[in-house]
């Protein structure tokens, strides 16, 4: 065996092992048991927390400040409204720090800069642990043996197996600019672009400890990591073989010669080893890794930050002061009735997977401390980032990849995921609780 192969095995073995390790299992520290990563970001926000109000409005300015330097490119009515949403947002930051907000909204902004900011956090924090995962070898080791059932279950390629775990342990947008990427590039359809977007590219695993933390259920990390993973590619599943998926154009770009992958019958494990091992292989040092997750991570950052901190006390507002959500969650609370829950829990349990359409973490920010079932805890935990689809971060992303989707599809798209969401994370609940592995 060569010394190149031989740094490569290391190098997979070990920074896999390092990165499972950080993300997966389970440490006790300070009293308290739960991932080493969610360790690390509740110290960072504590040491942060009293800066919030001086950071997101730094950060939203540099947001207003890029969709102003790109005046002379062609703006859509998209691009114009998420404009409109990063300037409020700092107009709002500006009057807390002025001490010019009125009163009344003073606590929504409150809200909005902690779940904000609490956001950076975790988005930040992990970045630096994200290569372990992503840049020496396991996802491709992952992708080449999920590669055999990818067209059969999603109707998608192979490689879109390394993308969905990417945007998982990443960011949903690294999902949307690599599909579109491969659209081009004439390996994935018009279709699959869409299908990979909208059904693979979740909220990383730092958005989702935010979610778990407001519903106290970080003592059940593990099958609650399963369950998101489980409810996203059943859900993904299904949603690719009906209206409004159904009805994408199967064709390559038009003028591109197209890119096809070998139909291969069974996953290797020895293919997967090799392809793990020549990434490790072929990835750059480990500072270089972080430095340049970083540097893709900070503009998203920003958008971030110039969205949610508008659209988090907008949707408290509505939620405090108003019935929209209580509406747009009534499919989903006959959906609870049906499955045996009833009363409040019910009724909050619809109005958190309304209101996730903004932002998944406000799911847990109306529903604290509201909810007993354990059954309605566990889908508003998993439901928001299985339905991938929300206006705060994920339409402006998909918008800016240029990935062909009309909002009224998306808005279809993520009415059928969260009822199928439901369905299947209540199963899960139960037969958890059933088995002990839940309890409450």
């Amino acid at each position: 065996m060569d010394e190149d192969k031989r740094r490569g095995m290391i190098r997979f073995l070990l920074c896999s092992g390092i990165g499972i390790f950080v993300f997966f299992i389970r440490i006790p520290i300070g009293g308290t048991s739960g991932i080493l990563v969610d360790h690390l970001i509740g110290w960072l926000k504590s040491f942060l927390r009293d800066y919030y109000l001086y950071i997101i409005p730094l950060l939203s300015g540099i947001s207003v400040i890029r969709h102003i330097k790109k005046k002379n490119e062609k703006q859509t009515g998209t691009d114009i409204f998420f404009f409109v949403q990063a300037v409020l947002g700092l107009a709002l930051c500006i009057l807390m720090l002025t001490g010019l907000l009125p009163e009344e909204l003073t606590a929504m902004a409150g809200s909005a800069v902690d779940a904000t900011g609490n956001i950076l956090c975790a988005i930040f924090l992990t970045a630096f642990f994200i290569p372990f995962l992503t840049e020496y070898g396991l996802v491709d080791f992952a992708g080449v043996l999920c590669r055999p059932m990818m067209r059969r279950l999603f109707h998608t390629p192979g490689s879109s197996a390394v993308i969905g775990v990417s945007a998982f342990l990443g960011n949903y947008s690294m999902g949307h600019v690599i599909s579109r990427q491969m659209y081009e590039e004439g390996r994935f359809t018009e279709k699959e672009a869409v299908i990979v977007a909208t059904g693979f590219s979740t909220c990383s695993i730092g958005l989702m400890i935010n979610l778990v933390n407001y519903l106290d259920l970080m003592r059940y990390w593990g099958i609650y990591v399963f369950s998101v993973l489980f409810v996203t590619f059943v859900t993904t599943m299904l949603t690719a073989r009906i209206y409004p998926i159904r009805s994408k154009k199967d064709t390559y770009k038009e003028g591109i010669v197209p890119v096809t992958e070998p139909r291969e019958r069974m996953g290797r494990f020895g293919k997967a080893w090799e392809a793990g091992v020549e990434k490790a292989q072929k990835a750059p040092s480990l500072r270089q890794s972080v430095g340049g997750i970083l540097k893709k991570i900070f503009p998203i950052l920003c958008e971030i930050t110039g969205t949610s901190v508008f659209i988090i006390p907008l949707g408290i507002a509505l939620a405090q002061y108003t019935h929209v959500f209580t509406f747009l969650g009534t499919p989903f609370k006959l959906l609870l009735n049906l499955l045996g829950v009833d009363g409040a829990d019910a009724l909050y349990g619809a109005k958190a997977l309304g209101i996730s359409i903004l932002e998944p973490v406000l799911a847990g920010v109306v529903s604290e401390n509201l909810v007993s079932s354990m059954v309605v805890k566990w889908v508003i935990g998993v439901v928001p980032y299985s339905a991938i689809i929300f206006f705060a971060g994920f339409v402006p992303s998909l918008w800016k990849s240029g990935i062909s989707c009309k909002i009224y599809e998306l808005l279809l798209i993520w009415l059928e995921r969260v009822a199928v969401g439901v369905v299947l994370t209540a199963f899960l609940a139960y037969f958890f609780l059933y088995t002990g592995l839940l309890t409450g």
